[in-house]
Parts: structure tokens; C-alpha cells; sequence
């Protein structure tokens, strides 16, 4: 347990330092997240006029990746209609929806086909939607309230990294769970997913350049 002036630090450069996450490196390398820990650290100061040390164990509490998978979870089984059950038409069922949403990257697609050329509405899924509503803009105290200028427009890394938790190739990190018909936990964690993070958003940087006026 912390006292309140720390407890306000932490609360405050945890904020900073999601906020640079989303607009700059939502998957950092170490020295991407040594500088914007610095910086977050140096703001929350500023702001708070507290002068605390950074320590291993504060510097722990602050995480967006795994909060991200924990919310997604429910979403992947809601949205998409998988099915928890021990039971071989369950299990089957189960592993070929898993199997349809990962060709092609049909998840990020409203209408999804077997067939690129079939598909459309890249990123308007119903599920990227859902996911932005539920991690950004779900009441007055989340990031994209308190720092609204770093939201207009949605920041591509954290689009990026929507796509990174639903997919991963040429598996899914959520889909994937359930690739054998019931459900199996993985770990999403930065090193693990890093490159897959770099490919959605060089993904997205092209999407761009192609589809701009």
C-alpha cells in the first residue's frame, strides 16, 4: 500500500506515460520505454510537484498491454460467437471460426470473404470498434478525455496495436486461443508480439498513402 502522495504520483505519471504509449510506441523497445518513462516521470513532477524515486516496483504498475488482452477476451467470444464447451461439434466449430478470421485478416474486415478481393470495409469491423469504445473512451477519466488532443484523429500505433491483440502472424493472440476448439490462455506480451506490432502499423502507414486524397 502507498500513501496518497504517492498514490497521486503514480496515478498521474501513469496517465503521461499511456498517453506517449498510445501517439508514440504502444509496443516500446527498451530504449523507447526508458525515454518516455523519463519523460512521463519528469511531467507527472512538474504537475504533481511531488519528487519521487523511481523504483522497479512503480515502474511496474504501469502496463497497457496486458490490460488491453484482458478486455479484448470477452470481446473476441462475444463478438465472433465462439463457444466455451468440451463437446467434438463445439470444438469444431470453434476451430474453424478461428481458422476463417485469420485468413487473409478477415477480423479487420466488416465483410469478410474467402477471398481478398471479395473483402471490404477494412477497419470498420465491428470489434476494432468495440475495442477503441472499451480501452479509450469509455467515461471522463480515460486517456483520450484527459489528453484529447493526442486522440484527434485515433493514433495509428494504437490502432496498431488493436490489430496486434486481436492478430498475430500467422496465428491470432486472442483468435488463437481458441485454435483448438477451447479456449487456452497466451501470453501477450511485447517481445513476443513486438514485430507483429511493426507489421500492422507499416500496414496502416501504407493503407494511407494509398487511400489519401
Amino acid at each position: 500500500d502507498y500513501d496518497n502522495v504517492t498514490q497521486e504520483f503514480i496515478a498521474t505519471v501513469t496517465r503521461e506515460y499511456r498517453a506517449h504509449l498510445c501517439v508514440q510506441a504502444p509496443m516500446p523497445d527498451h530504449t523507447q520505454e526508458t525515454m518516455l518513462l523519463n519523460a512521463s516521470w519528469a511531467r507527472a513532477s512538474q504537475v504533481t510537484g511531488i519528487n519521487l524515486t523511481r523504483t522497479p516496483k512503480l515502474v511496474k504498475l504501469i502496463s497497457t498491454a496486458s490490460q488491453l488482452k484482458s478486455k479484448l477476451q470477452p470481446l473476441i467470444k462475444a463478438v465472433y460467437g465462439f463457444y466455451s464447451s468440451q463437446s467434438k461439434s463445439a470444438i469444431k466449430k470453434n476451430w474453424a471460426l478461428a481458422e476463417e478470421l485469420k485468413e487473409g485478416m478477415n477480423f479487420a474486415f466488416k465483410h469478410m470473404a474467402a477471398h481478398e478481393d471479395r473483402q471490404h470495409g477494412f477497419l470498420k469491423a465491428m470489434l476494432i470498434q468495440k475495442i477503441v469504445n472499451t480501452m479509450w473512451f469509455t467515461n471522463k477519466h480515460d486517456d483520450s478525455v484527459i489528453f484529447p488532443n493526442h486522440f484527434k484523429p485515433f493514433p495509428y500505433p494504437a490502432l496498431a496495436l488493436v490489430l496486434t491483440a486481436i492478430h498475430r502472424f500467422p496465428c491470432a493472440c486472442c483468435i488463437d486461443e481458441w485454435m483448438t476448439g477451447t479456449w487456452t490462455d497466451i501470453a501477450f506480451t511485447i517481445q513476443e508480439y513486438h514485430n507483429v506490432f511493426e507489421s500492422h502499423l507499416n500496414c496502416l502507414w501504407a493503407f494511407k498513402e494509398a487511400t489519401k486524397e
